[in-house]
């Protein structure tokens, strides 16, 4: 390979980063070339204009009159029969109408399948499709409260000429398979979320499904082969999956998708209930998301299936869902049965009709109908995303252009695309860290000394309720004697013993305090003791809480700073125990030193690799991550706002060249503490983030000092835990006359101190970072604990 080849590639719009070696070549994306927010990136953009162009296509050579213009069947490739779209149509309707919405906004209209047969239902409907040729041809017949719009489903639709109520139904129907992955699904989806008033829906129809797509490919190529073995039909279905151009997800994606949406949304996930035995009926399913409803979650008790009749007179007699039900179009059983003749069944009860949660080919049933719709959580996802493939073959022409400029023979070339961070490679990195026992055991420790937490918290508050009169958060303050500049830990501990049910709110004044006792609470913080053997678990980590919980009085009146627990004699061995020498940091350290391995595996050897670490500490990452800066020169600034730890740092890491050491304040002006713009490779901070008090400046900050390309990674904890409210933190309460972590972002008024997964990655988003990465994942025993190491590409 030849410098000139790799320079025009470094050189690409596309492209961040090029290398070579003996298997080929080397490609790392710019993170804009596949972004979704703000603006989709080029790739993006490329990919989306392609299909505009194939439905310009479709409904320009259909003409005038064809409504159902390009649905034909896969397996045959004849147009389906009009009988069988007219039924989908209607079904796809009662499911629109169910939400007895007024102001309907559909993306991807189409040939108006949908549009005239919702209309005498509606005020206003506004339509929108990526083809100008039918929505020109829209606009020509429009009704009185049509709106006719150009837009790709991304795109914000223009205020000016649009009704002026907000939509309570978004309508997203047989359009996603032509998204490019699940990072654009989770951009559309969150979008209509977002757009919709409270108590509408979000219907996300016809969708293919990734749990059937292996048996959708199998389906054709025994059409196509009725007369092949079984092994034959298996080694081709497999190849035809992997070259499926379109994007098949599960209910999941959806869910995960919600989840981030930042409002109370609830999903339903339905099979498709067609008469006719189609690729519509047997692999898509349709989702409704209901947004902020007023309605409480309905969980019925979970019931196997025991045939029709069974499960019939199950729903009519209550609360119940009846599930893992054989779909016969897609499973055998003697007493699988269909969708639609399930419904049939049912006749007016009050039940649903929905996917199996568990296995796409089955079905459920529940009662009422309304239970079919479960709160959202983020959560594994499967998906078939044809978007990689498609990357692969422009930037591999792109590659083979280069190589024919620079007079190379490309034959036999081999050219590996990197467009994301590399999850699977710091994932094992991670895991590799931390001993199975450890993984497996320590959440459950864990989770016995936040009970401690909560034990101390109830016995603490007692003495500030001494009879059975309720008492607001500032009556209790008072009787307890705290400290103001520690009242909203107070009021924290009661929102945490509400939630736990150890003491009751009404119109925030509490009673009914369930504390244990003082004698109860000291036996169980001995016993943590007992709990911890056999896990690596620093003692003095378990010593360190012990003395918290001991004079939790004396720390809220502000008579004893938690530093002087935590740097007992002016030791950090505790300080360690917490950021370095224990399970959980050993796993996100890991994380960290992989994700900066990889980094200095594609930085240029002409300059050193810049780092910025704010808040470095004790240095519990920095060792793991200089560790991982071998092969690369550095130019690595340690950074804290006390010199204490500059000058512990400076003793530790005395023999690494490249250091440098200077204090460094997450909350003053970034770019005007001595750290040139646009420079560095690396920002890196640990456990110090959400002491921002405006995360979103913080994060802005950080994305000016990185040169395009530079990696953000840092250590978080995304959810409230009580044994850190009743230690560390202590030292997030302002002093006289300043902030506290979040007075200026998201958090103002809410006592809260960490942001969850979701809205760390809306914060990044919104500072211009792309390609975000979290570990551990759901699959993993540690996120349990809620810590997360989290790394974006600038």
């Amino acid at each position: 390979m030849t410098t000139t080849m790799l320079d025009l590639l470094r050189a690409h719009p596309w492209i961040g980063a090029a290398t070579h070696d003996d298997t080929g070549v080397r490609v790392r994306l710019r993170p804009d070339a596949t972004a979704v927010r703000p603006q989709p990136g080029p790739l993006v953009r490329e990919y989306l204009d392609h299909w505009a162009e194939v439905y310009d296509f479709t409904y320009a050579s259909a003409g005038d009159t064809s409504v159902l213009a390009g649905w034909r069947a896969s397996d045959t490739g004849a147009p389906l029969p009009e009988e069988h779209m007219t039924d989908w149509i209607a079904r796809t309707v009662e499911l629109v109408l169910a939400g007895r919405p007024r102001h309907v906004r559909e993306l991807g209209c189409g040939t108006g399948l949908l549009a005239d047969r919702l209309y005498p239902h509606l005020t206003t409907y506004v339509g929108t499709d990526v083809a100008q040729e039918i929505i020109d041809r829209h606009r020509t017949r429009a009704k009185p409260g049509q709106v006719f719009v150009r837009a790709a489903a991304h795109d914000a639709v223009p205020a000016d000429g649009l009704p002026a109520a907000a939509p309570d139904c978004v309508l997203i129907n047989s359009v996603t398979q032509c998204f490019p992955d699940l990072a654009y699904l989770t951009r559309v989806v969150q979008d209509a979320i977002r757009a919709v008033a409270p108590g509408g829906t979000v219907v996300v129809g016809d969708n293919r499904h990734a749990g059937l797509l292996d048996a959708y490919c199998r389906w054709l190529e025994r059409a196509a082969d009725p007369h092949a073995d079984d092994d034959e039909i298996a080694v081709r279905a497999a190849a035809r999956a992997r070259r499926d151009d379109e994007l098949n997800f599960d209910p999941a994606a959806l869910a995960t998708a919600a989840a981030g949406s930042g409002r109370d949304v609830r999903l339903a996930v339905y099979p498709k209930f067609m008469a006719a035995d189609t690729e519509l009926t047997r692999y898509r399913f349709d989702a409704v998301l209901h947004v902020d409803p007023a309605t409480t979650t309905v969980r019925p008790p979970v019931r196997p299936w025991a045939g029709i009749d069974d499960a019939v007179a199950a729903v009519t007699a209550g609360p119940v869902r009846v599930q893992g039900i054989p779909n016969r179009l897609l499973d055998p059983a003697p007493d699988a049965v269909t969708a639609l003749e399930l419904r049939g069944a049912l006749g007016a009860v009050d039940a649903a009709v929905v996917l199996d949660d568990t296995d796409p080919a089955k079905l459920a049933v529940v009662a009422p109908a309304a239970a079919a719709f479960t709160p959202v959580a983020a959560g594994p996802a499967r998906a078939h995303e044809p978007f990689a493939a498609f990357v692969d073959r422009r930037v591999g022409e792109v590659v083979r252009a280069a190589c024919r400029r620079s007079g190379i023979n490309h034959r036999g070339l081999a050219v590996t695309v990197e467009r994301d961070l590399p999850r699977g490679r710091i994932a094992r990195a991670a895991a590799a860290a931390v001993d199975d026992a450890d993984a497996t055991g320590l959440p459950a420790f864990l989770a016995e000394i936040d009970h401690v937490a909560r034990l101390a918290m109830a016995d603490t508050i007692a003495a500030g309720l001494p009879g059975a009169d309720p008492a607001d958060a500032e009556a209790i303050a008072e009787k307890l004697g705290v400290a103001p500049r520690h009242r909203w830990i107070l009021r924290r501990w009661l929102a945490v013993l509400a939630e736990e049910g150890m003491i009751t709110e009404d119109g925030g004044r509490f009673h009914g305090l369930r504390a244990p006792g003082r004698a109860a609470l000291i036996a169980a913080a001995d016993d943590l003791d007992r709990r911890r053997r056999g896990l690596h678990y620093p003692p003095e980590l378990t010593r360190f809480f012990q003395s918290a919980v001991q004079y939790l009085p004396a720390l809220l009146r502000d008579e004893i700073p938690l530093q002087a627990l935590l740097f007992a004699d002016g030791e950090t061995s505790t300080a360690e125990g917490a950021y370095r020498d224990n399970a959980v940091n050993r796993y996100v350290n890991a994380a960290a030193a992989e994700t900066v391995r990889w980094a200095a595996g594609w930085h240029p050897a002409d300059r050193p690799f810049r780092v910025l670490e704010v808040g470095a500490g004790v240095g519990g990452t920095t060792a793991d991550v200089l560790g991982a800066l071998t092969s690369v020169p550095i130019d690595y600034l340690f950074t804290d706002v006390s010199t204490f730890f500059l000058n512990d740092a400076r003793r530790r890491f005395a023999g690494r060249d490249g250091l440098r050491y200077a204090r460094f304040d997450i909350n003053a002006d970034i770019g005007g503490q001595g750290v040139p713009a646009g420079e560095l490779d690396l920002v890196l901070g640990a456990n110090v983030l959400h002491n921002a008090v405006d995360i979103g400046a913080t994060l802005q900050g950080f994305r000016a000092l990185l040169r395009t390309g530079g990696l953000l990674v840092f250590v978080e904890t995304t959810r409230e835990i009580p044994a850190i409210l009743t230690s560390m933190q202590f030292l997030m309460s302002a002093r006289a006359g300043g902030d506290r972590p979040g007075a200026r972002d998201r958090r103002a008024g809410t006592d809260r101190i960490f942001l969850d997964e979701a809205e760390w990655r809306e914060e990044l988003s919104d500072a211009g970072f792309r390609s975000f990465l979290s570990v551990p994942g759901p699959d993993h025993p540690l996120r349990a604990t809620g810590v997360h190491l989290f790394a974006a590409l600038a």
